[in-house]
């Protein structure tokens, strides 16, 4: 077992991390996971993100947990922009930029704290209550289901900087489908709640004044059922009455008390930062260097292309960055039905071919001579069941790639949603796949079967194609007896049961390969969220700035090509190594 990770291994590893995000172009990137990190392990600052839906009273939640109506809330939607929440030396509102914090009045900082005019910078306001350690912070968030896309967004963007979730939902209608897809998000942009990534879930039922005391227990049993599958029991719930909090702190009214109690669990964990907070900064970074691997194969892909077409990609980009946003919760429908229609379609394939293989060795064992049968059956099964593997995973290749651009095409009157079908274009990479079937061994007077082997699947890449490589034999057989009728009773009596058992294994696997591509498809949506356009841009510029002849230089373009090719894989070799000693601190400290 290796030694635990450090604060200052935790340190270089971010810097490492955001020297990669450089050299990929992703400068913004870079910024964050410097930013975050300084935050974790230099200011100690445990950021608490306060999320939901449109006019569940997000703002009005984080007003009674500061004892002060610092934020604005009303009958319409009062968040658009993300609003930081921290204790300072005097109230106010703040405007920050590279430049500093500008302060602003109340009036102003109105129209920007709910997106009626862009802010250039970052909004905080600052409290001088005592009721949250100053080594709290909170982040007020757009709804998720605002009908402005580009809001949505916003608050899903936020998700990796969170170390605490606070999920605001409406007692009077707990836990939409949005808000389920949203939790999803949330635990895959967090890396899971619970001790591996130092994350922590916290549900606000709020206006439960609004819901009888009888059907209290109902609702909480319904949030246990919907929210326990996902997340195994590792989250808390808080039956809030926030507009009465603030109005009447000192009610003992059980929504009231709720308040009170949900701010003495934020205190708590806010006591515990020094625990939970190297733990984030691990995930975090781990998160980071995943969606840094994708945007490295992205790149690697863009290499290959011609100049002509690289330059019409990046422009094809560019003009789709200037519209509207990923509609994730439709695009995320549209993905998991065409899945399970690959997945049906791969299975009736598989048992298609399993029963017409069964019948033809049944036929030739009834017609063929016994040295037919040794000479001849072994290496036709092995051949016809090789072929048909490869045939299988390259139309599962073709079929996961085109699941993602019908998707997105389907969506495709907002444009910025076809950014999304420019990943998997750009060279988007699902996961290697090593396949070891079990040998199953047929026992028989005269026969034994034996299916044995190995392929590897590399599905996802357009370029890379797929490649296959058979181990085997995949079947041989062995005489026993001379007895040809003895061996064709023992093969009519256990080849089914054996084929059954070997391309069920076949089956499971490429079913786990397309639920892994899909995966990691939108687990990549997820990370990348409101930056994947400009990722995309950045990814295309720095390969067409590789591509570019220099001033005075006679390289040639293959060279160039080359030399490029050959840095990506040595950041990517960078990052593999930084995941590994990430991976392994994390054990070394359980």
């Amino acid at each position: 077992m290796g030694a635990a990770i450090t604060t200052n291994d935790l340190g270089a590893a971010a810097r490492e991390l955001a020297s990669i995000a450089e050299e990929l172009g992703l400068h913004s990137a870079a910024r964050s996971i410097l930013a975050d990190s300084a935050r974790r392990l230099g200011e100690s600052m445990l950021r608490v993100l306060v999320l939901g839906e449109i006019k569940h009273g997000k703002s009005s939640l984080i007003n009674a947990l500061l004892g002060q109506a610092l934020l604005p809330t009303g009958v319409t939607p009062t968040t658009g922009a993300v609003v930081r929440v921290r204790r300072g030396d005097a109230s106010g509102y703040f405007l920050i930029d590279d430049e500093g914090a500008r302060e602003l009045d109340r009036e102003r900082f109105g129209p920007l704290a709910r997106g009626k005019e862009a802010a250039a910078g970052a909004l905080e306001a600052r409290h001088v209550g005592e009721l949250l350690p100053a080594n709290l912070e909170l982040l007020d968030t757009p709804g998720a289901n605002d009908i402005n896309r580009l809001r949505g967004l916003v608050s899903r963007g936020e998700l990796p900087g969170a170390d605490v979730l606070v999920l605001v939902l409406d007692a009077t209608q707990a836990l939409t489908r949005t808000e389920l897809g949203f939790v999803r998000d949330a635990l895959v942009a967090v890396g899971g709640v619970g001790a591996g990534s130092g994350a922590h879930l916290l549900v606000a039922l709020n206006r439960i004044d609004l819901v009888a005391e009888s059907e209290r227990t109902l609702l909480t049993e319904h949030l246990a059922r919907e929210l326990g599958a996902l997340l195994e029991d590792r989250f808390e719930v808080f039956q809030t009455d926030a507009k009465r909090a603030l109005r009447e702190p000192e009610s003992d009214s059980y929504g009231v008390l709720e308040v009170g109690r949900l701010r003495a669990r934020l205190v708590a964990l806010a006591g515990r930062s020094g625990e939970i907070l190297p733990a984030r900064a691990r995930a975090s970074l781990r998160r980071g260097a995943q969606l840094l691997s994708h945007s490295a194969a992205i790149q690697a892909r863009a290499l290959r292309l011609e100049e002509q077409a690289l330059a019409d990609e990046l422009a094809a980009v560019r003009a789709a960055l200037a519209a509207q946003t990923i509609d994730t919760e439709a695009l995320r429908g549209r993905i998991s039905a065409e899945r399970g229609r690959i997945q049906e379609a791969s299975r009736e394939r598989l048992e298609g071919f399993r029963g017409e293989l069964q019948a033809e060795v049944l036929a030739i064992l009834e017609r063929s001579d016994l040295r037919a049968i040794v000479d001849v059956l072994p290496s036709a099964v092995r051949d016809a069941t090789m072929h048909f593997t490869i045939a299988e995973v390259e139309r599962l290749r073709g079929e996961l790639e085109a699941l993602t651009r019908e998707a997105l095409n389907t969506h495709g009157d907002q444009a910025r949603r076809r950014l999304a079908q420019a990943t998997i274009l750009l060279g988007f990479r699902g996961p290697v796949v090593h396949l070891d079937p079990p040998s199953t061994l047929i026992e028989g007077s005269s026969l034994a079967v034996s299916v044995v082997g190995s392929a590897i699947m590399y599905f996802g890449n357009t370029v890379a194609g797929l490649l296959v490589a058979i181990a085997g034999p995949l079947m041989t057989m062995i005489l026993r007896e001379k007895a040809v009728h003895d061996l064709r009773v023992a093969a009519h009596r256990e080849l089914p049961r054996a084929l059954s058992a070997s391309f069920a294994d076949l089956e499971a696997t490429l079913q786990r390969t397309t639920e892994a591509h899909v995966t990691a498809l939108e687990e990549h949506l997820v990370l990348a969220n409101n930056q994947l356009g400009e990722q995309l841009v950045a990814l295309l510029d720095r390969a067409a700035s590789a591509l570019a002849p220099a001033a005075g230089e006679a390289a040639e373009l293959g060279e160039r090509r080359s030399a490029a090719q050959r840095r990506l894989e040595a950041l990517e070799g960078r990052l593999t190594a930084l995941s590994r000693r990430l991976d392994a601190g994390e054990e070394a400290q359980r």
